[in-house]
């Protein structure tokens, strides 16, 4: 009877991987190649850097923000369903992705209270050509996960050279000045505790000037968690930017 019941589950309900899309069984949540190809972040890990602890070379490196954590490390399944997402128009896999950014959340940061819950922006025009912001699409189902109300807090106003396209030491210097807090959340980001989103992190010059902008502003803290963190031997991948 079993047998039968999955089998017409099966014809009217067709289950995909979690990260890469393919079909699968119906019993199943990963197709075979992603179940033994996800990069686990393993615990404990360097909240200055993301990585866990064992593979740590930041050297403590001083940021703006307090702590950053994600899932997984970018590559491997974690890979191919951040381009899954970025660059095949499949939004709807942001739900499964900010699912594993929430169980990193209550992992590393449940002992936590913030006030917000905000995200990396893209310049309007790199949001016109992509239709989205993916950050933002993270940021809005982990609001819902967690509770934290999601704010637009930021808007990017310069349009910078991609930063997938630069080496370490020039990422930095490429968004010198190019974030800014909206004014009509300038009081409301005073001395509150801020979640910001991402989809990936690579030298994290993204995510510190974003922390920089607003912790000039008066946010009594930042945090960030993203989907993925890079591997210096990942840095050159087009398809990392934060």
């Amino acid at each position: 009877m079993k047998k039968l019941a999955d089998f017409l589950i099966a014809i009217f309900y067709t289950r995909r991987c979690r990260y890469c899309r393919k079909v699968i069984d119906i019993r199943e949540r990963i197709c075979p190649d992603c179940k033994k190809d996800i990069p686990r972040i393993e615990g404990p890990v360097c909240y200055n850097c993301g990585f866990s602890q064992k593979e740590c070379v930041c050297k403590k490196k001083s940021q703006h923000y307090m702590r950053i954590c994600a899932p997984y490390y970018y590559s491997g399944a974690a890979k191919r369903a951040v381009k899954k997402l970025k660059y095949s128009d499949d939004i709807d896999i942001s739900y499964i992705l900010a699912e594993d950014m929430a169980t990193a959340y209550k992992e590393h940061y449940s002992e936590m209270d913030f006030d917000y819950c905000t995200f990396v922006p893209s310049h309007k025009k790199e949001q016109r050509k992509r239709g989205f912001n993916q950050a933002q699409l993270l940021a809005q189902h982990l609001s819902k996960e967690l509770g934290i109300p999601c704010k637009e807090l930021l808007i990017k106003t310069a349009l910078t050279t991609p930063q997938h396209t630069l080496n370490e030491s020039m990422r930095s210097g490429n968004l010198l000045g190019a974030m800014q807090v909206k004014d009509r959340h300038l009081e409301k980001i005073r001395g509150a505790r801020i979640l910001l989103c991402d989809d990936v992190k690579t030298t994290g010059s993204t995510l510190n000037e974003c922390a920089k902008t607003l912790m000039i502003c008066g946010a009594a803290e930042v945090d960030c968690i993203t989907y993925c963190i890079a591997k210096k031997d990942n840095d050159k991948t087009k398809n990392s930017e934060g």
